[in-house]
């Protein structure tokens, strides 16, 4: 929930500050005005628009326009309240730019009065023009039953028209929702072919995801390659996740060129940012000492921090540190915690090692019986190390 909201806010705020990309503007001096924009000379723009608007007083296009620089404050101080003030000169005379632009701010309260009504109202002509953002902002009104109904079946259905007309906020959702199985059967393949679309648009976001998928082999096959070429692109751009995904990448050469010094560099970037798997890998720098010196209580301290954000992985290093005294004392109790601590969250290695501690009696009591129950949940997973503990023991029973 709490990252479909982040999307879609995230959507609209873009949207109120980037201008809209017209079709083609039908004023010469809107046209003329377009290419000042391009090329950054705010202030001759402005003059282009106004003199559009003084030779044909009902030019919606130049008054969008000039609400654009308003809200971007190019070419004039940014003012939200003047933005607003020409969107809605604009919107009346039918410009599907301006009634979006109009309803994104009612439906937020930039510049006027949040008004979840009004945004509504302007949506739905916008939306009904074939605007993308506009059927994306609809969606989400009818999702969240702002200034509309709650919804669920009409959200979906605007963001799958906003989706298909290239809303890239929108691809992306639908992909999230097919992979949860959020309002939609749960549907890997279908859920790829949605972040394809929304990374091949250039979204850092679905290109992180979708290399997740191609490295995992979620609704694709698992293609390192892919994986490594969609994290590179990503981390490019500044994705976060991406310079974890791509420094791992590097750190194993999966997909690309081994080269520990590169992937250091990225991980660091990953866990400086928070990134658990970030966190994790600095704590494998750490451990092995490649793309930093040697210290396994730093490469503890990593793995610590990475668990208890939940990163299952830095809970199986740590339970194997703690079994063979590195970082810290030797414990076998607490190897044992930690090992559960992981088996529980489904990781097969450490329902694996459970069952062996629990087979011989070290950090638990010794137990057959939850041996077993732990080496079959492990090989269940393909863990052929808990395959072979399983056949042992059952012959022994």
């Amino acid at each position: 929930m709490k990252y479909r909201l982040r999307i879609l806010l995230a959507a609209v705020s873009l949207l109120l500050v980037l201008f809209p990309s017209p079709v083609v503007a039908e004023s010469a001096n809107v046209r003329r005005g377009d290419k000042q924009v391009a090329a950054r000379q705010y202030a001759k723009a402005l003059k282009s628009f106004r003199a559009a608007i003084r030779k044909n007083p009902n030019d919606a296009e130049a008054m969008t326009r000039i609400g654009d620089l308003y809200a971007s404050g190019k070419g004039v101080p940014r003012s939200d309240k003047e933005a607003a003030r020409w969107y809605a000169k604009a919107a009346p005379l039918g410009d599907a730019p301006a009634r979006f632009a109009l309803a994104a701010r009612y439906a937020s309260g930039r510049g006027v009065v949040k008004d979840p009504a009004e945004a509504a109202k302007w949506c739905r002509l916008a939306a009904d023009q074939g605007h993308p953002g506009a059927q994306s902002l609809l969606g989400f009104l009818y999702e969240q039953g702002m200034g509309v109904p709650r919804d669920e079946a009409e959200s979906l259905a605007w963001y799958r028209k906003a989706a298909e007309g290239g809303d890239v906020a929108s691809q992306r959702l639908i992909a999230w929702r097919y992979l949860e199985g959020n309002g939609v059967p749960i549907d890997p393949a279908v859920a790829a072919i949605w972040y394809r679309k929304a990374a091949d648009a250039g979204d850092p976001d679905s290109q992180a995801r979708l290399a997740g998928m191609y490295r995992d082999g979620i609704g694709v096959p698992k293609e390192p390659i892919e994986a490594a070429t969609w994290y590179r692109k990503a981390a490019e751009k500044g994705n976060a996740e991406a310079f974890a995904g791509y420094g791992r990448a590097l750190l194993y050469g999966s997909g690309v060129a081994r080269n520990e010094t590169e992937a250091a560099v990225w991980i660091r970037k990953a866990a400086e940012r928070g990134v658990p798997e970030g966190i994790f890998l600095r704590g494998v720098l750490y451990a092995y000492g490649r793309g930093e010196p040697q210290d396994d209580v730093a490469a503890l301290d990593a793995y610590r921090r990475a668990a208890e954000e939940g990163y299952v992985d830095g809970q199986v290093q740590i339970a194997g540190m703690y079994l063979a005294g590195r970082g810290a004392k030797q414990s076998d109790n607490t190897a044992a915690a930690w090992y559960l601590r992981a088996a529980e969250a489904g990781s097969p290695d450490a329902q694996a090692m459970l069952g062996w501690m629990y087979e011989v009696g070290r950090g638990v009591p010794k137990d057959l019986g939850e041996a077993v129950r732990w080496f079959r949940l492990a090989a269940a997973q393909g863990n052929t190390v808990a395959r072979d503990h399983l056949k042992y023991l059952e012959h022994l029973r």
